[in-house]
Parts: structure tokens; sequence; C-alpha cells
């Protein structure tokens, strides 16, 4: 849906009233732009496939890849290098569901899963642990989205790996917006979205 806000008007007569056009996931086909506080970006588009591509542009040449089921789910993980996927980076991670057919998170849920995971030749299973929140409502600027929280955990993951993930219905995308692990506790606070057009 999309969210127009207006500027408060001005007491002069004839003031023009500014406007923002909020994304909606038509806009995945030329691109959604998220600006995090700390400057880096992420690009959401709709891939070939039909999965969701997300491009983190980390700001050193740079860009970390993902290709992600339902908009949620880590199908592959690559590092781009002047445009073209660096083969040594790749990571694949096939579920015992298609992408079309994983589970849409609905507030309250979960979703507890083994996943293959394919690094270079290398086969390995992780467990994987989905829980949805409540909905509530997020804000990037003018633009305001309902939001499902997810919190991924990984049994069996030594040092306790957590993920908390934004999960943004309306447009059928998610981002990472907490990482924590027995070191570490990362919070990425997203400011600004647009449509590339």
């Amino acid at each position: 849906m999309r969210i127009a806000s207006a500027l408060l008007p001005a007491l002069l007569p004839g003031a023009v009233l500014a406007q923002t056009v909020c994304p909606t996931a038509d806009d995945l086909d030329s691109g959604i732009r998220f600006t995090l506080a700390t400057g880096e970006t992420e690009i959401f588009r709709r891939h070939e496939s039909g999965l969701i591509e997300g491009l983190f542009d980390v700001g050193s040449g740079e860009v970390l890849r993902n290709l992600l089921g339902k908009g949620v789910y880590l199908l592959e993980a690559s590092v781009l290098k002047d445009g073209v996927i660096d083969p040594a980076s790749r990571l694949t991670y096939s579920y015992p569901l298609p992408p079309d057919s994983l589970p849409l998170p609905q507030p309250g849920g979960g979703w507890s899963v083994s996943v293959t995971l394919l690094e270079g030749t290398a086969l390995s299973t992780e467990a994987q642990d989905y829980r949805f929140g409540a909905a509530t409502v997020q804000g990037f600027g003018a633009c305001s989205y309902a939001m499902i929280p997810i919190t991924v955990r990984y049994p069996g993951v030594e040092g306790g790996q957590r993920d908390v993930v934004h999960y943004l219905p309306d447009l059928g995308i998610s981002y990472l917006a907490e990482y924590h692990d027995s070191e570490t506790n990362d919070i990425y606070v997203y400011t600004q979205i647009e449509a590339m057009r």
C-alpha cells in the first residue's frame, strides 16, 4: 500500500505540500533500496527465478548477495566482485520444501527445520528454528509498513548464534536487523526506503 505523507502547510497562502511516494511490492521489479544509519545500502529485487535478491553494498567494492525464498529464507549467499559472483564464496541452503512452499511468517507462529548446506564440495546439515513475533509497524523516514519480527536460532552452532530479521509482508521482503552470538551484539538500523525507478 502506498503511503503518502505531507508536510504541515506553511502559514503563507498557496504553500505547496511535499509528498513522499513509498515503495510497494510492484517496485521489486526495478528494485527497492534501503539505507542504513551507517550509510550502507541494501537493494532488494525480484530475481528472474521468482526469488528475492538482496544486494548489500558495504562500500568497499564488495557486495554481499543473498537469494531469499518467500523473501525470508536464505537459499544462497555469495560475494560479488565487480558484479560477478566469487565462486569460492558461494553457500547454498536446501530446505525440505521447494522455495514456493516455504511457510510465510504468521504472528505468534514458528517453524523448525533441518537444512542442507553446500559449501564448495562439502555437504553438512544445520538446524534452524524460526519464531515469528507479534506484528507491529516499522518506519523508514516518511514511510511505514507492517512488520513481523523473526528470531532465528541455530541449535548446535557454538556461540549461541541468533539473528533477528524484520519481515515486511506488504513488500514480501525481510532484512537482517540484529546479529548476536557469545561475543557480538550488532544492531542494524534502517532509516530510509526508496523505489529505484
